[in-house]
């Protein structure tokens, strides 16, 4: 009895086997837990807050194992593909002549390659870089994190960051990130900077870099620091008129 045998090129099954992509799926539950998180900060009771705050932590934790895991198992399938494919190209393909010699000796089967690890590299979206800063965001919301090239073990460095825009002069009702430079303001003050002008130089300074309005898109993160930090200050006011 023959256990397998070689591939056979016209073998539709085999083309079209797939992992079924959930990227957008995981996309959109990032968002949610986002949006979630935004309602959390405003609605709820400053003693809740850690709780709720940790469960939204650990929802993004397992979500991004399940995503990682998702990507490996793409990644399995395909290259144990290519592999099998390959390997069969070399096999003599089944007939009468051949039948006893895959009788004896079955040719390899795909899920022979299916046991070899792979690496999953995520790609990093902005949903990632607010929830994977958020416990930290949630401790001091003026840290200042690093780069995103790090990796998902995100260590805190030293220094602060402003939640005041440097145009205004006041806190951050709108932040606006420049999609150049990085250098974040306040929607009013940039509509009044560029009132006049369709270029400028950026508003930060020491910054050369040329800015149109078309070059700034909301700061999440910002926004999100400078909600938590409010939610803070408001907690620290009440436990002050409770003394």
């Amino acid at each position: 009895m023959i256990g397998s045998v070689p591939l056979h090129l016209r073998c539709k099954e085999f083309h079209s086997l797939k992992v079924v992509e959930i990227d957008g799926f995981v996309q959109n539950l990032k968002r949610q837990l986002i949006q979630s998180l935004e309602q959390i900060v405003k609605d709820s009771d400053s003693n809740e807050l850690d709780s709720l705050i940790k469960d939204v932590c650990q929802n993004y934790k397992e979500l991004r194992a399940n995503e990682e895991s998702s990507v490996r198992l793409q990644r399995q399938v395909s290259e144990a593909k290519q592999q099998y494919k390959r390997l069969s190209e070399t096999l003599p393909p089944l007939s009468i002549e051949t039948w006893d010699q895959y009788a004896r000796e079955p040719a390899p089967s795909l899920k022979d390659f299916m046991t070899q690890d792979v690496e999953a590299e995520l790609p990093l979206t902005q949903e990632d870089r607010i929830l994977r800063a958020l416990p930290h965001v949630w401790q001091d919301p003026q840290c200042l994190l690093p780069d995103d090239t790090e990796g998902d073990d995100l260590q805190i460095r030293g220094g602060r960051i402003e939640l005041v825009c440097p145009i205004t002069c006041k806190p951050f009702e709108n932040p606006m990130i420049s999609t150049k430079c990085g250098h974040v303001f306040d929607s009013s003050g940039l509509s009044n900077y560029f009132e006049s002008y369709p270029s400028r130089d950026c508003p930060q300074g020491a910054c050369l870099q040329k800015l149109t309005l078309r070059d700034f898109k909301v700061d999440e993160l910002m926004k999100l620091r400078c909600l938590l930090h409010l939610k803070k200050v408001r907690q620290e006011e009440t436990n002050l008129d409770v003394l």
